[in-house]
């Protein structure tokens, strides 16, 4: 998922939440609580909602930063998702080829050494 996805996917999910928004309130610099007007009940519903839409990724670290003023804003939180997202992402190996790894031991590992 590229990073202009999921912030369409977030801003959809704002304004599901909050009815009383509209498609230009919700820009990348908006803060959610002071422009937005999020309260701790609509972020724990937008946040259910993209882990189960989305991706399982546990939010805390986002929280805790987006607790200082100036820093809950939808592009942070849209940054937070994709960093995470491509953590996830299995490395692909030289040549684009990638494996999997999650039952193969060293052996079945199908990887050249130059």
């Amino acid at each position: 998922m590229h990073r202009q996805e999921i912030l369409d996917h977030v801003r959809n999910i704002i304004l599901a939440t909050n009815n009383g928004l509209f498609p230009d309130d919700v820009s990348e610099f908006a803060s959610m609580t002071y422009d937005l007007g999020m309260d701790s009940f609509h972020l724990e519903s937008m946040i259910s909602r993209l882990k189960d839409e989305v991706a399982d990724i546990e939010f805390t670290p986002w929280y805790i930063k987006a607790s200082r003023r100036g820093h809950d804003t939808v592009g942070s939180l849209v940054d937070f998702i994709d960093e995470r997202l491509v953590r996830s992402v299995p490395a692909e190996l030289p040549e684009g080829r990638a494996t999997h790894l999650s039952n193969a031991g060293p052996a079945e590992l199908d990887v050249e050494v130059a």
